[in-house]
């Protein structure tokens, strides 16, 4: 007979739901047959009959089947249950009877629970059964053929019931497999968050699980108890998220302090694992990983068989790996040494059969012991984003990303880094990165770089440049989300690139964010449809994150060191950065032009009269057209107060003297007086600091010329 399957309680109760529904339809149909050309009735017959398929329909349906093993099954159920059958034919009429369709049930009942086999071998005890009436009243013909054509449906509806049984179990088991492979998904995602912490842990923590599923296997533990054993010991280091770095890789001894710190992270473990419903289990395994086999373990002090035998064979697989293999504060130990400290410490710190067990293995299997690079690895441009070691690659790249970034400062270095470790980590034909202009309306390619396919030739730095809210990245900034596009032309946002054709073209899009200010956005193109996942979006947008931090303080960097060399009033150069100018100017041999210095009239008795915020307009309106009349080439300065300065490259005092003339003309319409000096200067015939004195006595040589008057600029103040 067929052992009792590993099969979910609500199968055990839908497949007995379905014998009850036997049950009913059998009484109905013996009880519908009892009224089609009979003369006489047999109320009692039909009245046991109805009553007894009316129980036991209810007695399947409610009844916890799934709570009693094959054996009891077969004794406590379906032997009384012949019995009681035989017993109702007899009573009822023997050969005359009408109960026989009942007897469908018990062979139902089995092959729904236990298989065809079980099924079978119960419809050839009822058809024996049945057989009962012939010894007892005679032969009977028609009573035969009855039960033959009973005997065959039995074995159909066995059948029947076998198959459809079969067909559920092995949709379970697939569902079984695939929460399986999610688990171990699961797992292999803390094993590598774990990685992230300590170096050393994932190729421990594999290895640790491998040798102590292999002791488990020669300590004869239940296939169930084998898979809690080995997940237990791939999560047996998993509290140690919780411990800070520098305790983790301390390469001497800790202090007190830290120990106790260390000796939290069993307990962190279990907190962890009971979090998640399918790891709940492992939450004592995980909390006794580091007891003793005297009581002098933590954190609980449990002793000998108190400990789970999980825990004990984790505790000494886990020392073992420790002792053979490298860590950066000493080298790994020679086998001899490590059997030896096994044999002292057995029955002291470890379980002595398992430190047995595990000794014979280790004498004739020898585990593999991965070596320190090993386990940190390096990742390769071709890496792809699946499963924990393809993440924890991936999170190497990063972590080292966030070391370059640390140094960089200005923007465009930046961004050059981030796309150069975005092509070694992505599959693209070309990468963009498009940096938000200061006005928050344009996103301007900062970095472009690609396969050099035919179909992005044309594809410029100039032409790549959107606004806010045009195309796909533009879209993307505006609407602050990223974005995985299988075909990038249906998108409702898709537009071409100038001088590009339509083509299959697959695409990754993120923000770059910063206190929610969108700071640049992330494109990643390659040729062909449905190219990428979500698994490459999210690395996408993990390297976006890393480099907002970046950027943001990249631009704080700038704007101070403009701030260092601006003045905040007019925005033109201040005295600093303008001294600097010139003498960078007087130092080429060739160089020669004029130095124009402007002074506004009357501006203390404008502030006198009408406030500072209005002497503050009207520095800001010279300072305005003083950049209207300037060349390119010129240098504008705030130089102090209410003195300006520009200093004109290739021109004479002549000709800066009708640059000043034009400032004074643009004036005129706001009633602002100005007055000006001129020095000129050629090759390094004179320094800095003898031009600037030079027009500063032309200044004041005008002054003379005119007192000037007050500047009604009240409505401009205002």
């Amino acid at each position: 007979m067929a052992q009792n399957e590993r099969i979910p309680v609500d199968f055990h109760q839908g497949m007995f739901r379905i014998a009850a529904i036997a049950f009913v339809t059998a009484a109905t149909v013996d009880v519908g047959s009892s009224f089609i050309g009979a003369p006489h009735l047999d109320f009692g017959g039909i009245w046991i009959v109805g009553i007894l398929s009316y129980v036991g329909a209810a007695v399947s349906w409610f009844f916890p089947w799934h709570r009693l093993p094959v054996e009891r099954f077969l004794v406590v159920i379906v032997m009384p249950g012949l019995a009681l059958l035989g017993f109702m034919v007899m009573y009822t009429g023997g050969t005359h009877s009408h109960i026989l369709p009942i007897f469908i049930a018990p062979a139902v009942f089995m092959a729904a629970a236990y298989g065809f086999r079980s099924g079978a071998a119960i419809a050839v005890l009822t058809a024996a059964t049945a057989t009962l009436p012939l010894f007892i009243n005679g032969w009977d013909s028609y009573y035969v053929r009855t039960v033959v054509v009973l005997a065959v449906s039995t074995m159909l509806c066995a059948f029947i019931s076998a198959r459809v049984r079969r067909a559920l179990l092995n949709e379970y088991e697939s569902r079984r497999r695939q929460q399986e492979e999610s688990y171990v998904a699961t797992i292999g995602a803390l094993a590598a968050a774990l990685d992230a912490k300590d170096r050393y842990t994932e190729a421990h923590s594999r290895e640790t699980a491998d040798l102590a599923v292999n002791v488990g296997k020669r300590l004869d533990l239940p296939p169930d108890q084998l898979r809690l054993l080995k997940y237990g010991a791939l999560l047996h280091d998993i509290g140690k998220i919780g411990i800070p770095g520098y305790i983790l890789q301390k390469p001497g001894s800790l202090t007190p302090e830290e120990f106790a710190i260390m000796r939290e992270h069993p307990v962190i473990g279990e907190r962890i694992v009971a979090s998640v419903a399918f790891l709940a289990p492992l939450g004592p395994i995980v909390r006794a990983e580091h007891e003793r086999w005297n009581g002098t373990g933590y954190p609980d002090g449990l002793k000998g068989e108190e400990i789970p035998v999980e825990s004990r064979i984790i505790h000494a697989c886990d020392a073992f790996h420790a002792m053979a293999s490298d860590r950066s504060y000493r080298k790994a130990l020679p086998l001899e040494a490590i059997v030896a400290e096994f044999r002292k410490e057995s029955g002291h710190q470890f379980d002595p059969r398992v430190v047995d067990v595990m000794l014979d293995l280790i004498e004739h299997d020898p585990p593999h012991i991965s070596a320190a690079a090993e386990a940190v690895g390096q990742p390769t441009p071709d890496a792809t984003v699946s499963g924990p070691r393809g993440w924890a690659q991936h999170m190497q790249t990063v972590e080292a990303l966030g070391q370059q970034l640390a140094r960089a400062t200005s923007i465009e270095d930046i961004c050059n880094r981030i796309g150069e470790t975005i092509t070694t980590l992505l599959p693209l034909d070309q990468c963009r990165v498009l940096l938000m202009s200061e006005d928050r309306t344009r996103l301007e390619v900062v970095y472009l770089r690609g396969t050099d396919r035919e179909e992005y030739r044309e594809v410029t730095a100039a032409n790549a440049t959107v606004d806010v809210g045009e195309g796909i990245a533009g879209w993307v900034a505006e609407s602050r989300r990223g974005a995985v596009l299988g075909d990038t032309e249906h998108h409702p946002k898709a537009a071409h690139v100038t001088g590009t054709t339509v083509i299959d073209e697959s695409m990754l899009a993120v923000p770059v964010m910063f206190q929610d200010e969108v700071l640049a956005v992330i494109v990643v193109l390659k040729l062909g449809l449905n190219q990428y996942s979500l698994d490459q979006l999210r690395l996408l947008t993990i390297l976006a994150n890393q480099a907002a931090v970046s950027i943001a303080n990249a631009r704080l960097i700038e704007r101070l060191a403009a701030a260092a060399t601006v003045d905040a009033l007019t925005g033109l150069m201040n005295r600093g950065a303008f001294e600097e100018a010139v003498n960078e100017q007087m130092l080429r041999p060739q160089s020669w032009g004029t130095l124009l210095m402007i002074d506004v009239v009357n501006l203390r008795e404008t502030n006198a009269a009408y406030g500072h915020r209005a002497g503050d307009a009207v520095i800001k309106r010279i300072a305005r057209a003083i950049r209207a009349s300037v060349r390119g080439d010129d240098m504008a300065s705030r130089w102090i107060g209410d003195d300006f300065a520009i200093l004109a490259p290739g021109i004479d005092a002549s000709q800066a003297a009708v640059m000043a003339g034009r400032i004074e003309t643009a004036l005129q319409s706001d009633r602002i007086s100005i007055r000006w000096g001129t020095a000129e200067y050629h090759g390094d015939a004179l320094t800095a600091q003898d031009l600037l004195t030079a027009a500063l006595k032309s200044l004041s040589e005008r002054a003379g010329e005119g007192a000037g008057r007050a500047t009604d600029i009240t409505a401009q103040a205002s």
